[in-house]
């Protein structure tokens, strides 16, 4: 099968944490954001995003509507969304990079399970993308990061605890339908 690549790239350092997944849902790529700011050991004040249908409902350069839960996310670790604007990837050419590092790293690899995929990738950022120069800014990745690491906002205590965002109707018996179990609704 084929996975999907989530790249979550730090703007100073150029420090990116790479994760695979064969499924996309809001729930699953806030469980990948949770995982990247855990590997990071904080969580960035800014998230750009693309404008991914999970995450951006209604893309518009000045009043973007995010995905409720994502936004949420976000509000629990302190961090604010900036999406791209639309049509425009030079905006966002940091992480692009990455993923285009990423995948000329798996080009024509095939692996037994995710679990090797994914170990594979870890070994390449240890050895390769932590340690090269980069070069907009001809210094180390991992000693960029090493700067910049004390400035990501602290993890919070408790993870976040999701919930499922969508409008239902009301049927005549007065029950809400909730993935083909029927629940009855408050009065009023």
């Amino acid at each position: 099968r084929r996975a999907r690549l989530f790249v979550l790239t730090l703007g100073f350092s150029r420090k990116s944490v790479r994760l695979l997944t064969f499924t996309s849902s809001v729930q699953r790529w806030i469980e990948l954001h949770e995982e990247s700011f855990r590997r990071l050991g904080g969580a960035p004040r800014v998230v750009v995003l693309d404008n991914l249908r999970e995450w951006v409902l209604k893309p518009d350069i000045y009043d973007p509507t995010l995905n409720p839960l994502y936004r949420d996310f976000l509000a629990h670790h302190g961090a604010v969304a900036l999406p791209c604007r639309v049509a425009d990837p030079d905006r966002k050419g940091k992480v692009e990079s990455a993923i285009d590092h990423s995948q000329e790293a798996v080009h024509g690899l095939r692996f037994e399970t995710m679990e090797l995929a994914q170990a594979y990738l870890d070994r390449f950022d240890t050895r390769w993308a932590d340690t090269r120069i980069h070069g907009s800014t001809k210094r180390q990745v991992a000693a960029m990061f090493a700067e910049e690491q004390p400035t990501l906002l602290p993890l919070p205590v408790e993870p976040f605890r999701s919930y499922r965002f969508s409008t239902r109707t009301v049927h005549l018996d007065g029950c809400v339908e909730i993935e083909a179990a029927y629940y009855s609704a408050p009065p009023g």
